[in-house]
């Protein structure tokens, strides 16, 4: 398979929300959410920090679902009784695709150790937009952003052609 990376700027133009899912975050101590916004660096990006609750995260994307293209949820991916992002996004999902949370946790594993593969890190398309899900640790962010971006073009060709 060859690399066909579609890069361009429609991932600047790109409407994105990214939500944090924390029972100890607000939207003022929500490092994570920050550097998020930080690294991906759209001009259309919009932040929301709620509690680890399915009912929650899932009003946190469909109550405006039409507003955004794509969804980064971080926090909640673990093995705790509350971690429950990873198994609410898969409920939903018309597809999940694996390769990106391998991708995560190798890509983790110089910074965490074996830690990294504790991560439900994923991507999942749900009515045709990704949503990505990545672990809500500060230093978790920067590898998850720079995947999201190498790929999020090439994820919007696949997804969007006829």
């Amino acid at each position: 398979m060859t690399q066909d990376t579609h890069h361009s700027d429609v991932h600047r133009k790109l409407r994105i929300k990214v939500v944090t899912v924390s029972s100890t975050r607000n939207i003022n101590n929500d490092e994570s959410g920050k550097i998020l916004e930080e690294k991906l660096g759209f001009h259309n990006i919009s932040r929301e920090v709620v509690r680890d609750d399915p009912v929650r995260i899932l009003s946190a994307i469909f109550s405006k679902w039409d507003d955004f293209d794509a969804f980064v949820l971080n926090g909640g991916t673990g093995i705790s009784k509350y971690d429950v992002t990873t198994n609410t996004l898969r409920r939903i999902a018309d597809k999940e695709i694996p390769g990106f949370g391998e991708l995560f946790r190798r890509m983790g594993e110089s910074d965490a150790g074996v830690f990294s593969y504790l991560s439900g890190a994923g991507m999942f398309i749900v009515y045709g937009k990704p949503i990505f899900s990545l672990p809500g640790a500060p230093s978790a962010q920067p590898i998850g952003a720079s995947l999201i971006l190498d790929i999020l073009d090439h994820v919007f060709h696949e997804i969007t052609k006829e």
